[in-house]
């Protein structure tokens, strides 16, 4: 068996590979895989809960012809049924929930060989930026223990951050991949919306999430879409003589003349931090290196009213997730026991009519439409993936006067009666002003990426979003491919003294 540190060297196609060749067994990457689990997670607390009996009857079941024959894997715990299997959603109403079936994403992945041996941390119901939960805590940056891996996703990108798995199943909805991606260094990518045919979530959030999975190697996120689109049902996966017209394929070193915009402002008009726009700007003079152009440019939207529209639409159906999640407990609301910021936000969904949904959907429908616009002048939008340095697990938290007016609003109920233009605004600048690039690509449907391309003076990464074209998916990854050629990141680890 090869050594621990060169495990995490290989991807996931390279570890099936390895597989294929006999060169390895299922059960020694599986015994790896754990191994280094026990190193990272009581440090980081990225996993919370582990499957041996699921990983085993993966491994008994394999089918050495799938595309990821025998890739130890790792999952968000977030609306996600395996069965048997503890799904909590980060909600201490669910930590003793076990599904009774699989979901069809959860079947898809089986059969895909993937080897699914956990559940990753996640943010109650995914609805905050930091993953710090009632249920499990907070979990870390594996670059430094002080700050906070992001959210929803965050336990996905630790592990993948560490080598622990090459690639976890993740889910976005306002940047959930992308934004820990960033904060941890490593490939984080959002297809476009309706590619997955297998999609557990595709109504959740008024249709702004996608599930994907979070990867240090761009072939890997490639290869994924490739299973999940459908492009390899009924038909054989091989790496030397790829599906015509797959996602994996059709990726090429063998790409010029890209137009980019550059934006580095905010839309929401709010503060971005200099190492922020520093990975912008240096993943554009790498991107002018290869031959394309790219020249300073600005949002063609209102992008405080686009995020007006956003957080509406959010918590009316956070609203809805948490009275289905009070159905499936078969428990009255009242006394779920859930986060007082989700339970707030419940609230303040419930007064929010059909009628106003509407309205911040059609806002997102013309947001789409400008940005095509924006799209016949340049082929990619390029800006910082978040506005801030990573940040502390409490820094979004409520002070103690916030807490006090939630509990009055939560109690009496006047909270449905809150939401207007000045309490939107408030919270833009209060919740969002970390992420003010990332729910874009939500709204809008297209494909989005951070490219970890820039690692400051302290040692943190600071990724690099590129924006293209909705169903452009290949565009954008034949560009993080050659980025990765180039400035490669594979050697980019952190060091288990800095965990």
């Amino acid at each position: 068996m090869r050594t621990f540190h060169e495990y995490g060297k290989y991807d996931a196609l390279g570890l099936a590979t390895l597989i294929k060749k006999g060169e390895v067994s299922p059960y020694e990457l599986l015994i790896e895989a754990k191994a280094r689990l026990s190193e990272v997670n009581p440090k980081l607390n990225a996993v919370i809960s582990e499957s041996d009996s699921l990983a085993k009857m993966l491994i008994k079941n394999l089918d050495k012809n799938s595309p990821f024959c025998g890739v130890p894997f790792l999952v968000k715990d977030l609306m996600l049924p395996f069965k048997g299997i503890p799904m909590s959603n980060g909600s201490l109403a669910m930590k003793n929930y076990i599904p009774a079936e699989n979901s069809r994403m959860a079947n898809k992945l089986n059969s895909a060989g993937l080897i699914t041996f956990g559940k990753t941390t996640t943010s109650e119901l995914g609805a905050s930026s930091l993953v710090n939960t009632a249920a499990f805590g907070e979990t870390l940056n594996p670059w430094d223990i002080t700050k906070n891996s992001g959210g929803s996703s965050g336990g996905s990108s630790v592990v993948v951050a560490t080598r622990v798995v090459p690639m976890a199943y993740s889910s976005d909805g306002g940047g959930s991949i992308r934004l820990p991606a960033s904060y941890c260094g490593i490939f984080g990518f959002k297809p476009s919306k309706g590619i997955n045919q297998y999609e557990d979530m595709s109504k959740a959030w008024g249709g702004a999430v996608v599930s994907h999975v979070s990867s240090f190697s761009v072939r890997d996120s490639a290869a994924y879409l490739d299973v999940v689109s459908g492009k390899t049902v009924k038909k054989s996966y091989s790496i030397s003589k790829p599906i015509e017209d797959s996602y994996l394929s059709t990726i090429t070193d063998n790409i010029k003349g890209l137009k980019i915009a550059l934006i580095t402002d905010a839309p929401t008009k709010t503060f971005v931090h200099e190492e922020c726009i520093k990975a912008a700007t240096v993943a554009a003079k790498y991107c002018e290196t290869l031959g394309h152009h790219v020249e300073q440019s600005n949002w063609n939207f209102d992008g405080r009213e686009l995020m007006r529209a956003f957080l509406t639409v959010v918590f009316s159906f956070t609203n809805r997730d948490v009275n289905n999640m009070a159905k499936l407990l078969r428990i009255n609301v009242r006394k779920m026991n859930i986060e007082l910021n989700t339970r707030f936000m419940s609230i303040v969904g419930s007064g929010i009519s059909q009628e106003e949904i509407n309205k911040s959907l059609d806002i997102w429908s013309q947001a789409t439409q400008k940005i095509s616009a924006l799209h016949k002048e340049y082929d990619v939008i390029l800006t910082p993936t978040v506005a801030t340095e990573p940040l502390e697990s409490n820094a979004l938290d409520p002070n103690i006067f916030e807490k006090l007016l939630m509990q009055v609003l939560v109690s009496t109920g006047l909270g449905k009666t809150i939401m207007n233009k000045n309490f939107l605004e408030t919270l833009i600048d209060k919740s969002l002003y970390q992420t003010p690039f990332t729910p874009i690509a939500n709204m809008t449907g297209q494909p989005a990426m951070s490219v970890p391309l820039y690692w400051d003076q302290n040692g943190l990464a600071h990724g690099a979003h590129f924006m293209a074209d909705n169903g452009h998916d290949r565009l954008l990854f034949t560009l993080a491919k050659q980025l990765e050629n180039h400035y490669p990141w594979r050697e980019k680890v952190p060091k288990p003294n800095c965990f």
